[in-house]
């Protein structure tokens, strides 16, 4: 982006601001889902030049943090065996299970490697045939695509030593569960574009005619953010109960189509286990019996049992909306980005992380939009 552009994409900024600070004329409580656009608005600085009666609450959209710790200790469990190579996201390295973390298992030994896809992990599989590669597939329906496609290639290969520890999570079952709790309040919910990668709007706008409320599909740019924060006040205002999407990405039919062919080929829903949050009714994928030979937790005999979560740790409150970071007695002090204590501390996507890492004092900002709004 060059100089112009900058001061163009400022000016446009500024002008969202402004624009609402006039219209929020009472307290509006919004839930920003996805993790990203969490750091997005803490990084810039966007909760100190906000209205103050526009409040913003996080939501379960980081899916290491909502990663229970009876998973972890399935994904420990499999990496102990003799011959298995666990290939995994670098942030699902560090986070606790009851007593160790796939990074503490392997400094013991174990075999890791920090990939970034799961073909990287069906790679591995083909360079070392000797040993059984396992990904732990975490994530959110977004990433199910990715690894349905994996599954289903190693299939075509008939490569018989990878497989998958399925623990991806579906968001909407869950924020329709959090937002029965009328203490809540939960008026609008900003959500990301990755939502469009294998269904339409319609699970979200479900949940805003069941719940009253308004919501908006953006990007990840700070433009994207506010122009998405910009309609939710514009809704709740008008009193609708709408899904607007200007998602930056946009996925064809074809796309579509492809991508639901393939969960729908290896993965069904089932109830499932989140971290703080418990069991919430089809929340979750799990792998069909059909291909069952690249199910870890089959393979192995291992079963997601109840794990220890540290009471010092207050994630399961943050991430549904009902504290954040500050309220924890344990932020910054016996949990920092360099001694994490839970989940929300240790993921980039996390949005202790991003508190932790980028709240800076509203002294810290720019006075002269400060004085804009003022003088405006």
């Amino acid at each position: 982006m060059d100089a112009v552009e900058e001061m163009k994409d400022e000016d446009r900024q500024q002008a969202l601001l402004l624009e609402l600070h006039k219209l929020v004329d009472r307290t509006m409580r919004l839930m920003v889902v996805c993790g990203t656009q969490n750091r997005v608005i803490l990084k810039h600085g966007l909760r100190q030049k906000l209205p103050p009666m526009l409040e913003l609450v996080a939501g379960p959209g980081c899916s290491v943090c909502v990663m229970p710790t009876g998973h972890i200790d399935a994904f420990i469990k499999i990496a102990t065996q003799p011959m298995v190579i666990t290939a995994a996201c670098e942030d699902l390295i560090r986070v606790p299970g009851s007593k160790e973390s796939l990074a503490t298992i392997w400094k013991k030994g174990a075999r890791i490697e920090v990939i970034s896809s799961p073909m990287d992990a069906l790679d591995i599989a083909l360079r070392e045939p000797e040993y059984t590669v396992v990904y732990p597939a975490v994530g959110f329906e977004a990433t199910a695509p990715s690894v349905a496609e994996t599954i289903l290639e190693a299939a075509r290969l008939g490569i018989e030593n990878f497989c998958v520890i399925p623990s991806i999570r579906l968001l909407p079952p869950t924020i329709d569960l959090l937002m029965l709790d009328p203490d809540l309040n939960i008026r609008g919910l900003l959500c990301s574009d990755h939502i469009n990668t294998i269904s339409d709007t319609k699970a979200y706008t479900q949940l805003a005619k069941k719940h009253h409320l308004s919501c908006y599909i953006a990007g990840f740019k700070v433009i994207d953010i506010l122009e998405g924060i910009l309609s939710l006040v514009k809704q709740i205002r008008n009193g609708e109960s709408l899904v607007d999407d200007h998602s930056a990405f946009t996925y064809s039919s074809t796309e579509n189509r492809k991508a639901r062919r393939m969960v729908s080929e290896v993965f069904f829903a089932v109830d499932t286990d989140w971290r703080g949050l418990g069991t919430i009714e089809r929340s979750g994928f799990v792998i069909r019996d059909e291909l069952s030979l690249f199910d870890a937790t089959k393979r192995f005999n291992v079963r997601f049992e109840e794990g220890l979560e540290s009471c010092m740790c207050l994630c399961n409150a943050i991430i549904s909306g009902r504290g954040l970071p500050p309220d924890c007695p344990a932020f910054g002090l016996a949990c920092t980005p360099q001694n994490p204590v839970g989940p929300c501390m240790i993921s980039d996507e996390g949005i202790c992380h991003s508190y932790y890492k980028y709240n800076l004092p509203a002294s810290r900002f720019s006075s002269s939009l400060l004085d804009f709004i003022t003088e405006s």
